[in-house]
């Protein structure tokens, strides 16, 4: 799970470009399988099956950086991509960040997705679904596919700040509503490995990539998820 990337700024959600390129060669020399997102769902309904060392990048909040910096570098290295887009925000800044930053337009997203980058629903208001109601996830879910309709996204979605219901109630009601709108998987954080299939699609673990952390760190997370 990346965030921002930069020329130069490290931190927390933020890594340089030539920390993305690193660490996506290096998971192609240790022989990782990069795959989209289509492939993860066709796994999780019997489909062919995925190699025990795949990995999916995905990006957050569509910030313009992930079309003008980690674009090229994806495509360089061959490596497919999917951005999760709080539909609200189009266009618009990242009014959660304590700097906001640009976020892509429409048409650069459809630039994305010509250039072959899967489209993900990011809730519409980028707010955290743990603190909603029903409704209001409801509501807020399908304002975002009537948004991002004309950019064809992939059913996969992506808690606003890794964050789901916690009572199992609430949860299976959010998974009914997924369901029904055709979301097949959804991510959290969780900083965990998965297995090739998940006994619950929509609750996968995402690592968070940090831009303050050396490549070592990195690495430690591939091989073990969360070990510190």
């Amino acid at each position: 799970m990346y965030h921002r990337v930069s020329h130069a700024q490290r931190d927390a959600l933020t890594v340089t470009c030539e920390q993305l390129e690193t660490q996506l060669r290096w998971l192609l020399a240790e022989g990782f399988t990069f795959i989209t997102a289509g492939q993860l769902r066709s796994a999780q309904r019997g489909g062919p099956a995925l190699s025990p060392y795949s990995v999916l990048v995905t990006f957050d909040d569509a910030y313009v950086d992930t079309l003008s910096l980690a674009a090229p570098i994806l495509r360089q290295q061959l490596v497919p991509g999917l951005v999760f887009v709080p539909s609200a925000f189009i266009n618009g800044t990242s009014q959660w960040d304590t700097v906001p930053q640009a976020l892509m337009s429409a048409a650069q997203l459809q630039t994305l997705a010509s250039n072959g980058w899967e489209i993900g629903y990011h809730s519409h208001a980028h707010t955290n679904y743990a603190q909603l109601t029903t409704e209001q996830r409801a509501t807020d879910l399908k304002a975002n596919l009537t948004a991002l309709q004309t950019l064809h996204p992939i059913g996969a979605f992506a808690y606003p700040y890794g964050k789901r219901p916690q009572s199992t109630a609430e949860k299976n009601e959010l998974y009914r509503a997924f369901a029904s709108l055709g979301i097949d998987v959804a991510f959290r954080i969780g900083n965990r490995i998965n297995p090739l299939v998940s006994p619950q699609p929509y609750d996968i673990n995402r690592l968070g990539v940090r831009g303050d952390r050396d490549l070592n760190f990195f690495k430690r997370q591939l091989w073990w998820g969360r070990w510190w």
